[in-house]
């Protein structure tokens, strides 16, 4: 993807949650300048993965196959994959209509998974069976709206506004915005999970996006932040001596 694209989609999706009357923390629009005046206190940020988080899966086709979210609140885990701290984490996803993100199971991340208004949320579930493969015959035991429900392998679960879906390990998941009906906005709310390690995609896709700097970043990804070498790349690129 390129920077000037991901500039662009912020924006939008800034403007999206304006108009659901919904603001962010204030780090979500900081500019490069106000995370080096704040880099002491920022690198935590960036080990818990809170933030701007933007891909295409790899895909180079973001409009098809993408999810913007924002990280609100998440833990870290210890080498054993016990939380270290917070059991607990906190997303905002915004899904457009017929945008995938693709079909994936967690390797330890429970989450709810809410339809906050906008569109209606679609999401195609299947078992995860022994070789990591779809289990295309064991029916499919979740909880929607707090009830459980058992669906044949490969239903889509249609979530309209208020509506809510557990998802476990043991499940493989697909979901997009409903066609015709525009952007949706999505709270996941799960266990503590580390998006670099966590997902298990059914086909080739990447967690992150490869980048083409082609023009300075407006907002910073959670992958950008302080503690990391692309951070001192901005500084040094893009910020003049003091």
């Amino acid at each position: 993807m390129r920077r000037s694209e991901i500039n662009n989609l912020l924006d939008e999706g800034i403007a999206f949650l304006n108009s659901r009357s919904l603001t962010l923390p204030p780090q979500a629009y900081w500019s490069l300048q106000d995370w080096q005046e704040n880099r002491g206190n920022a690198t935590e940020l960036h080990k818990r993965g809170i933030g701007w988080d933007l891909t295409d899966f790899g895909s180079g086709k973001y409009n098809l196959i993408g999810l913007l979210c924002y990280t609100l609140s998440n833990g870290i885990l210890d080498s054993d994959g016990q939380p270290l701290d917070q059991v607990y984490s906190n997303k905002l996803l915004i899904v457009d209509e017929k945008q995938i993100t693709p079909m994936h199971h967690h390797r330890s991340k429970t989450e709810d998974i809410i339809n906050l208004g906008g569109g209606n949320l679609q999401i195609k579930v299947f078992n995860v069976s022994e070789n990591e493969r779809l289990d295309e015959e064991s029916p499919v035991e979740i909880f929607r709206n707090g009830m459980g429900m058992t669906c044949i392998p490969g239903t889509t679960i249609t979530l309209q506004p208020g509506e809510r879906v557990r998802l476990d390990p043991v499940h493989f998941h697909e979901f997009w915005g409903q066609p015709g009906q525009g952007k949706v906005l999505v709270e996941e709310v799960s266990s503590v999970n580390d998006d670099r390690i966590d997902n298990i995609f059914l086909g080739e896709f990447g967690r992150f996006p490869e980048i083409i700097e082609d023009e300075r970043p407006k907002y910073l990804l959670c992958t950008e932040l302080p503690g990391t070498e692309i951070f001192e790349e901005f500084v040094q690129k893009y910020m003049k001596p003091s």
